[in-house]
């Protein structure tokens, strides 16, 4: 009798064992017919079950599973876990510290690449999720975006190091989501790596001279960080416009004016360089911090480079609407000095005020123009109805002033 219930036990433990090595092989079956979901309740209990948690085989099997359910094209399989790509990951990592005899190492490393795209792609989904939600000015949800995106290009990066990729689009990667994530310290590191490898993007050397600039207020790194970067990149208008701009915020004229000189020969028949060498002299024409000379001979050189660009591109709208801008401001200014007058000095306030209506005058054809190509564009208006109002075109003042409340 008891010799029955020895036997009895004893098949009890070999049913129970060979059912629970069962469950991976369920796994496998399933997965191999493509039933994501039903692979995915198999495996997971197989992962828990004393019999086969230390079997390499079980967690080669759920990387396999679960890199599929990230890859699937049915959302109801992509839904089954979130994670999914995580999961596989660390699942195959689990299997190759369980694979003493190395029959399943060979085949994860062969899977690597595939697992390194994903997250590559993974990270590719996060930043433009990113990007979309900075144009709806969600600025929280871009900075978790950006912030995943980092991680999946971090992981994508170890991933393709690890079986001697050295991918250093996946680098540039990381420093751009890590710079709009605001994760400067990572942004700096992945930028200087870059710099260190002559990566072929000029964009690379802003990014990394901005950092320095505005988060580390080291002024000097940022500047020869440009100065690297125009060496490597002697053409690149980019490079130049930015090292302008902390010239000119550091009150260093001498060298704003001479990179903007430079600007112009970079290429003689593109509005565009002219339209941005007319904004930098429109910016220190309008500065009044600046000696009044100075500011002057800006204001000439913003004239002459946005009528090089209408000359070039007679339909290009910001160089037209800037023109007229910049006369207005002009304007502005002398008005605004000639109210500061003392009364004994009414020819000079004449004076003053006509030279102001003169600048108004200069600035109506650009501004029409502007209205022409922008009629809803409520700046344009705005100006053109007190330029109207000013020289005592009260009808045109009207008709634009009824454009603008039918807006």
């Amino acid at each position: 009798m008891k010799k029955t219930v020895m036997l009895i036990s004893f098949a009890f433990i070999l049913l129970s064992g060979f059912a629970q090595k069962s469950a991976v092989v369920s796994a496998y079956n399933y997965h191999r017919d493509g039933k994501l979901d039903k692979a995915k309740e198999y495996i997971d209990k197989a992962i828990t079950n004393e019999k086969t948690m230390n079997d390499a085989k079980t967690w080669f099997y759920r990387g396999n599973i679960y890199i599929d359910i990230y890859r699937s094209t049915n959302e109801e399989y992509r839904s089954l876990d979130p994670d999914a790509l995580n999961v596989a990951f660390n699942a195959y990592e689990k299997a190759k510290s369980l694979d003493a005899k190395n029959e399943y190492t060979e085949q994860i490393n062969a899977f690597m690449p595939i697992v390194g795209e994903a997250y590559f792609n993974d990270g590719a989904n996060r930043f433009n999720d990113g990007m979309a939600a900075l144009d709806v000015k969600d600025t929280t949800a871009a900075q978790v975006a950006f912030g995943g995106a980092v991680n999946s290009f971090e992981k994508a990066y170890e991933i393709y190091t690890a079986v001697g990729t050295d991918d250093t689009t996946t680098i540039y990667y990381v420093s751009v989501a890590a710079e709009l994530a605001g994760q400067y310290d990572k942004a700096r590191t992945n930028l200087e790596k870059l710099v260190e490898m002559n990566y072929n993007k000029s964009g690379i050397y802003s990014s990394l001279a901005g950092i320095y600039y505005k988060q580390d207020k080291d002024t000097e790194k940022a500047l020869n960080t440009y100065a690297l970067g125009r060496e490597r990149f002697p053409d690149d208008l980019n490079l130049l416009l930015n090292q302008t701009n902390i010239y000119l915020a550091e009150g260093m004229t001498k060298e704003a004016l001479a990179n903007l000189e430079a600007a112009a020969t970079l290429d003689a028949n593109n509005a565009t360089i002219f339209f941005a060498i007319g904004a930098k002299y429109n910016e220190i024409s309008d500065d009044k911090e600046r000696d009044m000379e100075i500011r002057e001979d800006a204001f000439q050189k913003a004239v002459a480079a946005y009528e090089r660009a209408i000359e070039i591109n007679p339909d290009y709208f910001d160089p037209i609407y800037n023109m007229g801008a910049l006369y207005v401001n002009k304007a502005a200014e002398m008005y605004d000095i000639a109210g500061q007058l003392d009364l004994s000095e009414q020819a000079k306030y004449d004076e003053m005020v006509a030279q102001a209506k003169s600048y108004l005058e200069e600035s109506l054809p650009y501004l029409e123009k502007a209205h022409e190509m922008q009629p809803d564009d409520m700046a344009t208006m705005a100006s053109l109805k007190e330029i109207y109002t000013r020289l005592g075109m009260l009808d045109k003042a009207a008709t634009i002033g009824d454009q603008m409340e039918g807006n």
